[in-house]
């Protein structure tokens, strides 16, 4: 940090407020294909963004939607790098709050949209 230009500051801020906000989105997303493990998680959203994921302590966030109920652990098994995991699944009630959190995304997104591609200047 003590390398960053201050300016970079309010972008740095806005990224990590993003990645909490959308955390939960995005595990849920990921969850309603198929079953995964924490570190699987991670590394496949990193992998489809590009990079420009990653969610390094997705704790937090699983802790929170299993006390929710929209998630559940699994019973644990060998994962394809031989050790044995505590794979995740969405629940009916989570498939109920990703819709949700889903409308509330494209909403709010095609509201940011039509404000920032708006040719009009104050």
């Amino acid at each position: 940090m003590a390398t960053e230009n201050i300016t970079d500051l309010p972008a740095i801020s806005l990224e990590e407020n993003l990645k909490k906000a959308l955390t939960e989105l995005l595990i849920l997303h990921l969850l309603s294909k198929r079953q995964y493990y924490i570190g699987e998680l991670t590394a496949t959203l990193s992998e489809q963004s590009n990079e420009v994921l990653n969610i390094v302590f997705p704790y937090s966030a699983i802790y929170r939607m299993l006390r929710a109920k929209h998630i559940f652990e699994c019973e644990k098994r060998i994962a394809p790098d031989g050790r044995r995991r505590q794979y995740f699944q969405i629940t009916d009630s989570g498939r109920a709050y990703y819709q949700q959190l889903m409308d509330i995304y494209k909403s709010f997104s095609q509201g940011i949209d039509v404000v920032l591609s708006s040719t009009e200047l104050d």
